[in-house]
């Protein structure tokens, strides 16, 4: 089966589909028509179907009823540009968890994050029960205490105050495939959409960096949370519902930048 199939009634030989593969796996036949070429270069992206307003492409590697429209309603800039300024570092969560569903729908954002070359070759743990984020944050801590360098938050730890998971009652571990050099910048863009997903909806994330050195190097903690053989941990964040609310955003550096 060739790579895409072209509806000749309906394609209008525009070139746009031609035009769109960041690959450059699609010519123009002796008629103009699309035709594959370099099919082992083609990376599934849907560009060339995705493009097509007449709908006359079909693509052999992915599912055309797949597909969905564009959608007709998107935040403008102002609306996003609000949502960011607006958007916190949580450090102080509510006992309370976020539901099942919830949890499952940020997770369906961070798959529609852009990954290199399109290999989308993330997963995730999400720690859902409340009492296994608390047991992982007491494994972090351990495994931390013999470092001096991080004696500082085993001291916080010590006193009543968790510096792990701030309190919140879920964590989430983004992995990577183990041979992949992109996992930590896919996996980077991934929880910022989750992030970013969870202050639209009034929740609170932050990353986890500790969580995630933890998990990388522990071999006891990967095992705790199930981290699969041949994939690297690449990120981490906590989830839950903040406890405060901020009324101000505070001030940022302004951006340095060499116009050339």
């Amino acid at each position: 089966m060739e790579l895409i199939c072209v509806d000749k009634e309906n394609c209008r030989r525009d070139g746009i589909c031609i035009a769109a593969c960041p690959i450059g796996c699609i010519e123009a036949d002796a008629d103009g028509f699309p035709v594959p070429v370099n099919e082992e270069n083609c990376i599934n992206c849907g560009h060339c179907v995705a493009i097509c307003p007449h709908g006359a492409l079909s693509h052999s590697r992915l599912d055309t009823a797949a597909f969905t429209p564009v959608p007709r309603e998107r935040a403008g800039f102002h609306e996003l540009e609000g949502l960011m300024k607006a958007r916190r570092s949580v450090r102080e969560y509510k006992d309370a968890p976020i539901s099942h569903e919830t949890l499952a729908g940020l997770l369906n954002v961070a798959r529609i994050a852009p990954t290199a070359k399109n290999t989308q070759q993330l997963s995730y743990i999400m720690v859902e029960d409340p009492a296994k984020s608390r047991a992982l944050a007491a494994m972090v801590v351990d495994w931390m205490r013999p470092n001096p360098i991080l004696a500082r938050y085993v001291g916080m730890w010590d006193a009543g105050r968790d510096c792990i998971l701030r309190g919140a009652p879920h964590a989430l571990i983004a992995l990577g495939d183990a041979q992949n050099d992109w996992g930590d910048i896919d996996a980077s863009i991934a929880l910022t959409y989750v992030e970013l997903a969870a202050a639209a909806q009034g929740l609170g994330a932050c990353w986890g960096g500790l969580l995630h050195r933890a998990v990388l190097h522990s071999p006891e903690i990967a095992a705790f949370v199930g981290v699969p053989e041949g994939r690297k941990v690449c990120g981490a964040m906590m989830l839950g519902q903040p406890k405060l609310r901020y009324a101000l955003v505070p001030p940022r550096n302004e951006v340095t930048v060499s116009w050339v």
